[in-house]
């Protein structure tokens, strides 16, 4: 059974404990999120960082770019996508193209394979998740684009405001700690680079 997030108190900004209600909803989104990501793996034998570059590569220009812009747009290490990018040109997925203005630089290009793969994922993820909203009203899932994007951007100011003074906080809980930092890791979600998925 699916819960409306309508049947939630709101949490309005004038309540003090409103921004750690959307932060908890936040994380909760995040590892659900996670939770569909190991599903779509497990039945479609995709996996995330692979498909993760293809969809960069649909969006990037013409479908193509260098190798760490295209680390950039899929979020994870450039690292990463040295060692996807052999996989998906042995599959024919991508191509690699010389840079006629740099001999040291190269484009990645998305084949029309790797557009006929990541449109047939894509449907099939597509699926999955009309299986999960089942139950949820559709004026809730038109409003969900929106929101998202609104919260996005208020967390990327909060993230420009800079981080709030630590002096009154035990030094255990504060930031370089080894015992907030195992907390951390086990309660919050990681911004760090992802790391292929196995």
């Amino acid at each position: 059974m699916v819960t409306s997030f309508a049947t939630r108190p709101a949490a309005g900004t004038d309540r003090p404990d409103g921004p750690l209600e959307v932060i908890a909803a936040l994380t909760s989104l995040i590892r659900a999120s996670r939770a569909v990501a190991r599903q779509r793996h497990d039945q479609l034998g995709a996996s995330g960082t692979p498909v993760a570059v293809l969809k960069a590569l649909s969006r990037a220009t013409d479908g193509h770019d260098r190798p760490g812009d295209l680390a950039v747009a899929a979020g994870v290490a450039p690292s990463v996508v040295s060692r996807v990018l052999p996989r998906l040109e042995e599959d024919g997925l991508v191509t690699r193209e010389r840079d006629e203005h740099d001999a040291r630089s190269c484009h990645i290009i998305l084949t029309d394979a790797g557009r006929e793969q990541l449109a047939a994922i894509q449907r099939e993820y597509a699926e999955i998740l009309r299986a999960a909203l089942d139950g949820v009203p559709d004026e809730e899932i038109a409003r969900m684009p929106s929101t998202l994007a609104q919260l996005e951007q208020a967390l990327f100011r909060a993230a420009e405001l800079g981080a709030p003074r630590h002096s009154g906080l035990a030094p255990s809980l504060r930031p370089g700690h080894p015992a907030a930092a195992r907390a951390v890791d086990q309660t919050t979600p990681t911004t760090q680079p992802a790391t292929e998925s196995q």
